[in-house]
């Protein structure tokens, strides 16, 4: 971390972020749950101190914070409907949602955790982690012959290898893809 943000309050920063991601990370991996009594006031907290950097800045902050926010949100409506529509043809009652609201509250933490445009290569790349894992997972539990449809995985550690990626690498993938570096 230090190495990453030389001075004391980025450092202090850094570490405050890494913590948040850590304790969600864990909770989401045990209990597959992403609290908002932990990610509310972590959005606050960190939107508060980002919009203080000069880097971020509270426009760049807070539209991070929204594009996450309503961009999972959406995801979040598409899987209540999509699991709605499979217990329809199944004859069975929803079990739980394909997408929970607490990683849409987590793309939020990370939206103002990033900024804007950073909120967008740090969720492409959560989503392609995602993806990747659940393809390796897949091919394992089908070779092993333990497949089953519809297995649950925690799908915030995958959210924040993006953010953590964007936080301490910076978004230089979207600014080459825009033309912006």
């Amino acid at each position: 971390l230090y190495l990453t943000q030389p001075t004391a309050g980025a450092f202090l920063q850094s570490l405050l972020i890494s913590a948040v991601f850590l304790l969600i990370l864990i909770i989401d991996i045990e209990h597959r749950l992403i609290l908002h009594v932990v990610s509310l006031p972590s959005a606050l907290l960190i939107g508060l101190l980002n919009s203080l950097n000069a880097d971020l800045g509270l426009k760049r902050t807070l539209l991070g914070g929204a594009v996450g926010f309503f961009t999972f949100f959406l995801l979040y409506l598409a899987g209540v409907i999509f699991g709605r529509w499979i217990a329809r043809r199944r004859s069975d009652a929803p079990e739980e949602e394909a997408f929970g609201f607490g990683d849409v509250m987590l793309a939020m933490v990370i939206g103002v955790t990033v900024g804007f445009p950073g909120v967008i290569e740090a969720l492409i790349r959560g989503i392609l982690a995602a993806g990747i894992f659940s393809l390796a997972y897949l091919a394992i539990m089908a070779l092993r012959r333990r497949y089953e449809a519809f297995s649950p995985i925690p799908y915030g550690p995958f959210l924040i290898l993006g953010g953590w990626w964007v936080y301490f690498q910076g978004w230089s993938t979207l600014e080459s893809l825009l033309g912006m570096g």
